[in-house]
């Protein structure tokens, strides 16, 4: 989007620079200077909303500042006299890391100061009576040693009447946006917690997790609602006999100019990935962008109206793609999903992933310049990334060596179009068992290899 110059109500002129966050309607934030100063600017565009949220904004970051929590400098709130629409806009700080970037970077024993840290500013926030309604790591910024508090919009006053359960639920909340492998770290935070309420009495450890349950639920169930929409995370793209939703982040000319018509970057069957009845894979690019294009084929007329009337096994891979990146189980980052109808009974879909450089676990396995012990510290790492399955009762369907990519030194779940997640226990076992057994038929010619995954 083009820079913006706005004036202020004040006679200041504001300078808009680059946009850094889109809520299609409703807002925008962007990085500006006003008056030779760094800024961030909130612009607010609903014409039925902008005042109110404009108002639930101003309200708590002076909330914030009322009661000592960090936030950045609030240098003007109210309107702009060229398109007279309000903002909010507030200093720069220094050198700002957003927490989720921190957090990615981080090692594991920066990762537990970062969450030690975290648990005593919202036991700080929980003492004020403030809490943040819309919790997420995003809503934090690492300046050196010191977290900022963003999103004055969520903020919300803690019940008096069941203040202890609300703080509790909002600490859940922000332990949900975690692998669920740091759950293990419960004791320790609620220790932290404790220390930071002034509580004499410990809250209890399983009645945490059990929160932390519920909260993960609710955050896969809103997440999952907009996989398939238009929203700040995802561009959705609708016409008669073309749908398309793409990652906004992924979205460029290139990109766009791609998914008029995949099968235009097809490189022939001989360069092809995949040839198939069911489906093709290619590799394709979109500017710097590297890609893997999967198409399922329509196998015929009566396999044509089954997928007429059903989502198919591209939204299939596009929800499970995210799923998994959900629990923080690795596979590749997924780019976009198109159906185009070529014709009565022809809905041909296609899913995108970024491309990995990688090898696939069969193949990696046997290479003989792979040491034994090699073998054995990945056969340990594909075991833990089994065990996240189970946790979270996901069958994948196909589970052989092949779609396990090891990449990075690290392996990663491909061809996720089977995948479940299962709500009733006796059905994911049998389904899990179907999974084991598929990938331990891959290593019967490699009895050395097949005994590293007991």
């Amino acid at each position: 989007m083009m820079p913006l110059q706005l004036q202020l109500e004040d006679g200041r002129q504001l300078h808009c620079q680059r946009l850094v966050r889109l809520l299609p309607g409703r807002r925008e934030v962007w990085q500006g200077e006003l008056e030779g100063r760094p800024v961030f600017v909130k612009r607010y565009l609903s014409a039925k909303r902008a005042q109110r949220h404009w108002r639930r904004e101003l309200e708590g970051i002076r909330a914030f500042q009322q009661h000592g929590i960090l936030t950045p400098e609030l240098l003007y709130a109210g309107s702009e006299q060229t398109h007279n629409q309000p903002v909010i806009v507030s200093a720069q700080i220094d050198n700002p890391v957003d927490l989720n970037v921190a957090w990615d970077v981080a090692g594991t024993h920066h990762r537990r100061q970062l969450l030690r840290d975290m648990v005593l500013l919202l036991a700080g926030h929980h003492r004020a009576g403030i809490c943040q309604g819309d919790l997420h790591l995003g809503n934090f910024v690492l300046s050196g040693e010191k977290i900022f508090s963003l999103d004055g919009d969520g903020v919300k006053w803690l019940p008096a009447e069941d203040e202890r359960a609300a703080s509790l639920d909002n600490l859940a909340l922000f332990i949900a946006q975690l692998p669920p492998e740091w759950e293990a770290q419960i004791p320790a935070l609620l220790m932290h917690y404790q220390h930071g309420r002034g509580w004499e009495q410990p809250p209890d450890g399983d009645d945490l997790r059990r929160r932390v349950s519920s909260a993960r639920e609710r955050r896969w169930h809103n997440w999952r609602s907009k996989l398939f929409r238009e929203c700040s995370a995802f561009i959705c793209k609708k016409s008669r006999g073309y749908y398309a939703v793409i990652e906004r982040e992924s979205d460029s000319p290139e990109l766009e100019t791609l998914l008029t018509d995949p099968d235009v970057s097809f490189p022939g069957r001989e360069q092809a990935l995949k040839n198939g009845n069911t489906c093709t894979v290619w590799a394709a690019s979109a500017g710097v962008l590297k890609l893997v294009i999967k198409r399922y084929n329509v196998k015929g007329l009566l396999h044509g109206l089954k997928l007429s009337t059903r989502p198919g096994r591209a939204m299939t891979s596009w929800e499970s793609a995210h799923r998994l990146l959900f629990y923080g189980i690795a596979t590749p980052r997924p780019v976009a999903i198109i159906k185009i109808r070529r014709g009565p009974l022809q809905p041909v879909a296609y899913f995108l992933a970024e491309a990995v450089d990688g090898v696939d676990a069969l193949s990696w396995f046997q290479q003989p310049a792979v040491s034994m012990d090699e073998k054995a510290e990945m056969a340990k790492k594909i075991v833990a990334l089994f065990a996240q399955l189970e946790a979270q009762r996901i069958s994948h369907g196909d589970l052989k060596a092949t779609n396990i990519l090891i990449a990075d030194d690290r392996p990663l779940l491909i061809d996720l179009d089977a995948m479940q997640q299962h709500g009733d226990e006796a059905a994911f076992r049998k389904a899990w068992q179907r999974d084991q057994q598929r990938f331990m038929c891959n290593w019967q010619d490699a009895p050395e290899i097949e005994q590293l995954f007991y």
